[in-house]
């Protein structure tokens, strides 16, 4: 199962000297969120539903990607901590965006959840 987001946008700002763009296009920053669930299908719609805002919670904050996307997997852990990491063959590194989220989750679980994230960041013409 996917649960996917829209987690923040935001525009771009004119430039500092005031210059006008050209016409009136403007650009806009989306970072989205891509959630697999795949590791934590047992939990039921409830449950479930928890989960998926514990996700939206802890992307919700991300307004850029560094290098404009990356991957990572988030363990629900039994007594409401969420433990992140790299995803296999991705750069050990997580966005710090991510990081400044309390990583708890109100999920009750009897054993660890496993969660594959994918966000990355485009921009998109708004007028």
């Amino acid at each position: 199962m996917a649960m996917a987001c829209a987690a923040c946008a935001h525009e771009d700002r004119p430039p500092a000297s005031g210059a006008p763009r050209s016409g009136d296009e403007r650009a806009a920053d989306v970072v989205n969120a891509t959630i697999l669930t795949n590791g934590c299908e047992a939990l039921g719609r409830t449950n479930a539903r928890l989960a998926e805002r514990a996700m939206y919670e802890l992307v919700e904050g991300c307004t850029s990607v560094p290098g404009g996307s990356a991957q990572f997997g988030a363990t629900l852990l039994p007594g409401g901590r969420i433990e992140i990491a790299a995803a296999a063959g991705q750069p050990g590194v997580v966005p710090i965006c991510v990081l400044k989220h309390p990583l708890t989750h109100k999920v009750p679980l009897e054993r660890p959840c496993r969660l594959d994230v994918h966000i990355a960041e485009s921009s998109v013409r708004v007028r």
